[in-house]
């Protein structure tokens, strides 16, 4: 390269910052972290977040007054019945006998470890806190100390639910519980001091001249996605729980809770690393974003928090990141913090299989097949007032299976395309077989039930465009995603051997389909049949263009019209969005190997706002202080459309093969990445040098040819184990291909033409 990484910079250059916690000597990398230099005022703007996929919390870091609220992912009112809303589940609040007034203060939360931290110095003490939400331990954790330093810490600390309802004390321990429409909860604190005593004073936990202060807390509710009634055991279910979790991690040491869950967090989020060259920064989160958003750091630090949100809001279990994760500090959020199905839920998902996530894709897969396959559950209940077999959504949809407003047909296409994409990136078998592929044919069995002929091609009829527009028959949104779903279906009953009654009708269907693919007389992808498109259309939907991004029917190594089709519509829809809209534009630009225009729009999407109001006003969205994605308000799905979009920039899946560096932007000239994965079980490093790939990596996790496509680029050896040269053979221009391994790894040597 041209210029050394900024990981390299870093072991050069001082960093010289209150929150540097370790010596630059041990360093190998620059830190990911975001940092401030003052308390967070603002829940939604500046409060930092932990989670580990089941419970949530946002801390604050007041120096005289600390606030850590919490949720847990299941804590919803509303029933199969009621649409309800997500919960705030509760806050612990901290009273210091200090000053509010300090020296050297740093907020920060490190990306590589998962865990928070606050650290000041009144009076000669230092004041440490961390803050982690263990998946190994099923707990949120808080720890307060004073290195260096015995018997300084007086502190009274209280919580509450969010009601607002003192927690029961005794001995050293906070419980909440109580029910909603339907669900039983409770949340359990214990408090652990070293040295010092800690006693019950007016609902309070009052604590006086420890060492070092252990807060462990755990909550859950009897939520149950497999039940009929979506619930169950009862109260003293849910009490045993909470009890035994809180138990088993208050017995740990506090190191050794922390290496567990660092180490835990580290096997997900160790698997992927981008660097772009560029200066190191020497400035807090809030003021990089503010006023150096050309940083390359930034972009590295939007990719990977897009990752840390994604392992902290979803592992485990069977219930989806909501429109806000699992963080929500009140109790009628925007939206009710649902599940929005056309765009919203599918956005928190899309960077899954490709940043290397695979797992944290399951809880929306085993949502989505669970619900679809009730019998007679309110999905299919959709479908039989269709007169539909399989099922179907309307737009807003709650924790129990309830869903309203607007009836959203396609979605169980586009969901459709999540399972497929979670075998195209794995080729596990036994997943498609059991899972993935009885959803799909389902969900084809409703549109066989419900398409209907139109001038020799099938239709679907009486569709929309969400969120604008006219209800109309074959709307390119509608047409395109059941295409896809037509084409994976089909493919996957290849894989399966497949070949009965069902298969054959599908292969006549898919003939017969029209594919949503039009062009308009001003040179338009068509959004409706027969509504014309207007070239001032600056919707935040790009629903028309769904065969570009998220789906595979546009490509620019195949039909250029279409692809200019597209370009043209992209253009009419202008760079102006707000959150999630902004996020899909850079990878539709992406996709169209765009990197300027792709990139002008993510600095767009960077644009800092303190706004958090519901706002549509352009001006309005993009990001806040604490890198949460504003809508606004605050929706997660534009941070994962974000990370979503870079990694389209890098790397992506063509008809031709895996195309490395497709989009990038002259901005990001020089870097490398490692561990971004491709369909066919392909996992991919690649390093650049003034925009032009020099070397590349491929580990095969499952065998199998692996061919790329490298425009360009002469691929002058591939070697494998022990640096043996491979076989590889070019299949045309820019397509070479070579046989690996299951579990192999290959080094690709190229030069560019």
């Amino acid at each position: 390269m041209k210029t050394m990484s900024i990981h390299t910079l870093y072991i050069l250059l001082s960093f010289a910052t209150a929150c540097l916690t370790v010596p630059l000597q041990a360093a190998e990398r620059v830190p990911l972290k975001l940092w401030y230099d003052e308390p967070a005022v603002e829940w939604m703007t500046s409060a930092l977040p932990v989670g580990n996929g089941d419970m949530g919390a946002m801390f604050f870091g007041g120096v005289a007054h600390e606030q850590v609220q919490f949720n847990e992912k299941t804590l919803w009112s509303g029933s199969t019945e009621k649409r309800g809303a997500y919960r705030n589940f509760g806050n612990i609040y901290m009273d210091f006998q200090t000053p509010d007034t300090c020296s050297g203060y740093c907020r920060e939360l490190s990306l590589d470890e998962g865990v928070g931290r606050v650290s000041y110095t009144i009076g000669g003490t230092r004041y440490v806190r961390e803050y982690f939400a263990s998946h190994a331990d099923s707990v949120v954790v808080m720890r307060l100390s004073t290195p260096g330093s015995r018997g300084r810490l007086n502190l009274a600390l209280r919580m509450v639910d969010g009601e607002g309802r003192q927690a029961v004390t005794g001995g050293n321990m906070f419980v909440v519980s109580g029910r909603l429409d339907l669900l039983q909860y409770e949340a359990q604190a214990v408090v652990k001091a070293e040295g010092g005593t800690v006693r019950t004073e007016d609902g309070r936990l009052v604590v006086s001249g420890a060492d070092a202060v252990t807060v462990v807390l755990a909550a859950a509710t009897d939520f149950d996605l497999s039940s009929p009634t979506y619930t169950s055991g009862d109260a003293r279910g849910v009490h045993s729980r909470v009890s035994a979790r809180v138990e088993r991690a208050s017995a740990l040491a506090y190191k050794k809770l922390r290496a567990r869950h660092v180490e835990d967090y580290s096997r997900l989020f160790g698997r992927v690393d981008l660097e772009l060259t560029d200066d190191v920064p020497q400035m807090t989160t809030d003021e990089l974003l503010r006023n150096h958003k050309y940083n390359n750091y930034l972009d590295m630090l939007c990719f990977q928090y897009g990752r840390y949100l994604m392992i902290s809001s979803s592992r485990g279990g069977a219930v989806p990141s909501n429109l806000q994760g699992l963080w929500n500090n009140v109790n009628n959020p925007p939206w009710e913090c649902d599940y929005h199905s056309n765009i919203n839920i599918q956005m928190n998902y899309w960077p899954a299989e490709v940043t290397n996530l695979a797992e944290c894709h399951m809880p929306f897969i085993n949502y989505v097949s669970t619900e679809a396959m009730k019998q007679d559950g309110s999905w299919q209940r959709v479908a039989r007032k269709d007169g539909c077999r399989g099922w179907a959504v309307h737009t807003q949809n709650n924790l129990f299976g309830y869903t309203d407003w607007l009836i959203n047909r396609p979605a169980n296409a586009w969901y459709c395309t999540h399972l497929w994409q979670h075998y195209a990136y794995g080729l596990d078998r036994v997943y498609l077989r059991s899972v993935a592929w009885p959803v799909m044919k389902e969900t084809c069995l409703y549109w066989f039930d419900r398409l209907k002929m139109q001038d020799g091609r099938l239709i679907a009829p009486d569709e929309w465009s969400p969120e604008h527009g006219p209800w109309e028959d074959g709307t390119a949104y509608a047409q395109q995603l059941i295409h896809e779903l037509f084409a994976n279906t089909f493919e996957a009953a290849e894989v399966l051997g497949e070949n009965d009654s069902f298969v054959a009708q599908l292969r006549e269907k898919y003939a017969l389909l029209d594919n949503g693919l039009h062009i308009g007389g001003q040179g338009q992808l068509r959004e409706w049949l027969k509504t014309d498109d207007t070239p001032d259309d600056r919707h935040r939907h790009l629903s028309h263009l769904m065969a570009l991004y998220p789906c595979s029917g546009i490509s620019t190594l195949t039909d250029r019209s279409l692809v200019e089709a597209a370009r043209v519509s992209l253009n009419w829809r202008g760079d102006g969005a707000t959150g999630w809209s902004r996020a899909w534009k850079v990878a539709c630009w992406a996709r169209l190997n765009d990197g300027e225009r792709a990139y002008s729009l993510l600095k767009k999407a960077q644009n800092i706002t303190d706004v958090t109001v519901v706002s549509m006003d352009d001006n309005a969205g993009g990001m806040y202080g604490n890198l949460f994605c504003a809508h606004p308000s605050f929706q997660i799905d534009g941070n994962f459309g974000t990370a979503a979009a870079i990694a389209e920039m890098l790397l992506q899946n063509t008809v031709k093969g895996v195309w490395l560096l497709p989009a990038l932007p002259e901005a990001w000239n020089d870097g490398s990445f490692e561990g971004l994965r491709a369909h066919g079980g392909f996992t991919f490093g690649a390093e650049w040098d003034d925009g032009r790939l020099t070397e590349a990596s491929v580990k095969s996790e499952t065998g199998g040819i692996c061919r790329l496509y490298l425009p360009g680029v002469k691929v002058r050896k591939v070697t494998g184990k022990y640096g043996r040269r491979m076989k590889c053979k070019a299949v045309e221009d820019g397509v070479m291909e070579f046989m690996t391994k299951p579990g192999h790894t290959y080094r690709i040597y190229v030069q560019s033409l």
